[in-house]
């Protein structure tokens, strides 16, 4: 009796749960697309120069049709090189990431740069101030998927500001746990706003997340 073996499961280079339904990784490979299927994907989202198209990547295009994943593209150019390099990313790409992410409607998500390194790494650098961080904690996650972290990573993160619309009847379970609609409503640096609400609930009252 022969024997099936199944075939090995490859996820991407630089592949790491962020949180519950969300992932990230580098830019992902036909060799991945099976591994990729085990997540049950609704959305990837690519922080790329150029999107993912039938024309410019026919497999991975077609592997997220066959398996009805929603595709994203949010511009960046390519991470740059060395203790120099520049930002390839504006604070408008990190909200609209950030919209996806948060919003459990478009889970599980996968997020992805070209190597899965810096231009992801700011992303969820953003995403972690926005949970309340500290700012050791942020750059300790991010220097586990770069090569280093230049002034310019970090006065990016820590200058990161802008208005968060979150739908409260669509936001995801893990992005405040245990902490108080006052404190979320005073961001040092974020204003986070409300839709579609119960009247009742409003952002400056003490009731927990």
């Amino acid at each position: 009796m022969d024997l099936e073996i199944p075939e090995s499961l490859v996820p991407p280079l630089k592949f790491n749960s962020v949180q519950p339904s969300l992932y990230r990784g580098a830019y992902p490979r036909e060799i991945n697309f099976p591994f990729l299927q085990t997540l049950q994907l609704k959305t990837i989202v690519s922080l790329t120069p150029e999107p993912i198209s039938a024309e410019n990547d026919p497999s991975l295009y077609d592997f997220a049709k066959s398996n009805n994943i929603k595709l994203i593209h949010l511009e960046c150019a390519q991470s740059g090189k060395g203790k120099k390099r520049g930002v390839p990313t504006g604070y408008t790409a990190i909200l609209e990431a950030l919209n996806i992410m948060i919003h459990k409607d478009l889970a599980p998500v996968y997020i992805h740069c070209l190597n899965g390194g810096q231009v992801t790494s700011l992303v969820i650098a953003c995403l972690r101030k926005l949970q309340f961080w500290s700012s050791i904690a942020i750059f300790n996650e991010f220097i586990n998927f770069t090569a280093n972290i230049t002034v310019n990573d970090r006065n990016f993160v820590e200058g990161f500001k802008g208005d968060i619309n979150i739908s409260t009847s669509n936001k995801v379970d893990w992005l405040w746990v245990g902490m108080s609609k006052g404190v979320i409503g005073n961001h040092p640096k974020i204003k986070v706003n409300e839709i579609d609400s119960d009247p009742k609930s409003k952002i400056n009252d003490d009731t927990n997340i």
